[in-house]
């Protein structure tokens, strides 16, 4: 009973892209992967795992801020791609997202090529632990 009460005070997804990119960084940025996964395909998912196992071996807790200067999304479909220009700790840089909408959700999606360099990042990552 307890779950189904905690489940309905939640705030609803975003639905609009811009809006589920700015949610999805914010928790990512606080750690907070359970709620970031609710809005990933089954690929950024995975990715966040492998965050989360990094930040866990490097024993890091710090959590940042994105400052969303400009986003622009373009929507074909089922499929968006949103480029945005970011502010973190008075850093400028351009990052891009890439959106698929899943039963009436708008959810980020990693794409595979991500998910090989974050293989090849996280063998990297080993190797210099064992040094």
């Amino acid at each position: 009973m307890f779950a189904f009460t905690s489940c309905q005070n939640d705030p609803p997804l975003p639905k609009e892209p811009d809006a589920v990119v700015k949610q999805w960084q914010e928790w990512i940025n606080k750690n907070k992967f359970t709620q970031a996964k609710q809005l990933s395909t089954e690929n950024a998912q995975e990715w966040i795992d492998w965050i989360g196992q990094v930040l866990k071996e490097g024993n890091v807790t710090e959590e940042t801020t994105s400052i969303f200067q400009h986003i622009d999304c373009k929507v074909k479909g089922a499929e968006a791609t949103c480029f945005c220009q970011i502010e973190e700790m008075g850093e400028f840089f351009l990052d891009t997202f890439f959106l698929v909408k899943e039963k009436d959700q708008w959810l980020i999606n990693i794409p595979e090529a991500e998910l090989e360099s974050s293989s090849t990042l996280d063998s990297l990552f080993q190797i210099l632990q064992e040094e």
